[in-house]
């Protein structure tokens, strides 16, 4: 959409304009998780967490997530003067159950240098 043409647009066609992208913006979401979940599940499939694709890096990522609280996190020693994240990470990779923890698994995929690609 070229930008002198919103101006000729009217109020009425703008919201229509806005409408239309909108449910378009939702239908490529809407791929892009079938993608990545696609995607993840072959890695999955050939129980690997990563592999380079043409000139991409694609990695299962993992993100550990806490909401302990801070009476919580005080039990367990995590206490600065707000909740010690890095301790809970420790915690939790020892295999300590912490409350409010949660795993977000993800795709990440990267364009990688010439350099990288040929190692």
């Amino acid at each position: 959409m070229n930008p002198e043409d919103l101006i000729k647009l009217s109020k009425e066609k703008l919201i229509d304009k806005l409408q239309e992208f909108n449910l378009q913006e939702e239908q490529v979401m809407a791929s892009m998780v079938m993608i990545r979940t696609e995607i993840l599940a072959r890695l999955e499939e050939e129980k690997i967490d990563g592999c380079l694709v043409g000139e991409y890096s694609v990695t299962k990522a993992k993100r550990v997530s806490f909401k302990t609280s801070l009476e919580e996190a005080q039990e367990l020693g995590a206490i600065k003067q707000a909740v010690d994240i890095n301790t809970l990470r420790k915690l939790h990779n020892k295999g300590i159950k912490v409350p409010g923890t949660s795993i977000t698994i993800y795709l990440s995929v990267r364009r990688i240098s010439q350099d990288e690609a040929e190692k």
